[in-house]
């Protein structure tokens, strides 16, 4: 008897060991490159699944410095520099990108589903 139990325990520990790992959801990543003009701001991919991490590789094809931003989420590009920032969507929804410089602004959209 003792040993049946001995036994129950340790196969109850063992899947509780295992259970915790298994909860942990691993995050996707979604790459998109976008492309900074002075008058266009181009997404090579305009949406995303709502969990997703989107990892945005900006370029600015422009010969002045310009801002990128996206949900909140404010990066500054170099004039013909590339620049990654990454963001992850929880909330589905419709997100504005913005890209700026002195004396011009253009703006985009982002969607999550």
């Amino acid at each position: 008897m003792r040993a049946w139990l001995a036994l129950l325990a340790a196969v109850t520990a063992l899947a509780a060991a295992g259970g915790g790992q298994a909860t942990t959801l691993p995050s996707i990543t979604v790459h998109v490159k976008v492309t900074l003009t002075a008058r266009s701001l181009v997404l090579s991919r305009p949406s995303a699944a709502r969990g997703y991490t989107v990892e945005f590789a900006v370029r600015n094809g422009t010969a002045k410095r310009r801002t990128f931003s996206v949900a909140g989420k404010t990066i500054a590009v170099p004039a013909r520099k590339t620049r990654l920032t990454a963001v992850e969507f929880q909330a589905r929804g419709k997100y504005p990108v913005i890209s700026r410089s002195p004396g011009s602004t253009v703006r985009g959209t982002f969607r999550v589903s």
